[in-house]
């Protein structure tokens, strides 16, 4: 009988469980499904030329334009 219980609390658990992630996936859905304003996209990206332009020997790849990415959030949100 006792394995019978600890089975059925498992399985609600898990239950909810699964529906928390199904809440969550939908919800990231709905975020990044929203559409992109061509003027949004247009300042972040005029933002990474102008930075690139102020001091072109300071950024020597890809990896450091992500770097500003995550330095300036507020110009890539």
């Amino acid at each position: 009988m006792a394995a019978i219980d600890t089975n059925l609390v498992f399985a609600l658990r898990l239950a909810v469980s699964l529906r928390r992630a199904v809440a969550l996936l939908r919800g990231l859905a709905a975020r990044l499904s929203t559409p992109v304003d061509p003027g949004d996209a247009r300042a972040r990206r005029d933002f990474v030329w102008a930075m690139t332009a102020r001091n072109p020997d300071a950024f020597s790849s890809d990896l450091v334009v992500q770097a500003i990415m995550h330095t300036y959030p507020e110009h890539f949100s």
